[in-house]
C-alpha cells in the first residue's frame, strides 16, 4: 500500500494571506505605477497651474531649472497615496465582489453588479486616499509659488501634519 503524501500548507492556503492579498497586490501595483509616472503627474501638474508650453517644453524648464530629481518632487506622497487609495479601492472592490458572487450562489456577476461594487469601492477608497493626494499636490506645486509664500514642506508627513493643522 503506498504511504499517503503529505505536503506542508502553503502562503495560499493561509486564511491571513487571503485576506490580505488583495489590498497588497493593489497597493504594491499602484505604488510601481507611481514611480514611472511621477515626472509625467509633475508636469502635468504644472501645466494645470499656467505653465505654458507643452508637456517637453514644461519638463525642460522644469529640469532646468531645480534639476532632473525635481520631477519626483513628491513621491513619498504619491506613495501614501497609493499604499491608501489603491490598495483601499482594489481590496474593496475584491471583498465586494466575492460577496457579491456568494449571494449569487457562485454565479457570474452581471454588469450592473460588477459596476456597483466598483463604484463603491472607487468612493470608499476616495475617501481613504484623498488627504494623501491633496499632500501630492501640495508639494507638486509648492515651488511654483513665490518664495515667500512656499511651505518647504520637509517630506510627506510634514506636509499632512501642516496642512491638518491649517
Amino acid at each position: 500500500m503506498a504511504a499517503a503524501i503529505q505536503t506542508s500548507p502553503t502562503m495560499a492556503d493561509n486564511p491571513v494571506w487571503k485576506a490580505v492579498k488583495p489590498y497588497m497586490n493593489g497597493g504594491l501595483s499602484g505604488m510601481g505605477a507611481t514611480c514611472l509616472i511621477q515626472p509625467i503627474d509633475m508636469v502635468k501638474v504644472r501645466l494645470q497651474l499656467g505653465a505654458t508650453g507643452g508637456p517637453l517644453g514644461v519638463a525642460k524648464d522644469i529640469i532646468a531649472k531645480d534639476g532632473f530629481g525635481s520631477l519626483y518632487k513628491g513621491l513619498s506622497a504619491g506613495l501614501v497615496r497609493q499604499a491608501t487609495y489603491t490598495t483601499a479601492r482594489l481590496g474593496i472592490f475584491a471583498e465586494l465582489t466575492r460577496i457579491a458572487k456568494e449571494q449569487n450562489n457562485g454565479g457570474n456577476l452581471p454588469l450592473w453588479q460588477k459596476a456597483a461594487c466598483g463604484l463603491a469601492a472607487g468612493g470608499l477608497g476616495a475617501l481613504v486616499g484623498t488627504p494623501a493626494d491633496l499632500t501630492l499636490i501640495r508639494m507638486q506645486a509648492d515651488s511654483t509659488l513665490p518664495a515667500e509664500q512656499r511651505r518647504n514642506y520637509k517630506g510627506v508627513v510634514d506636509a499632512m501634519m501642516r496642512i491638518a493643522r491649517e
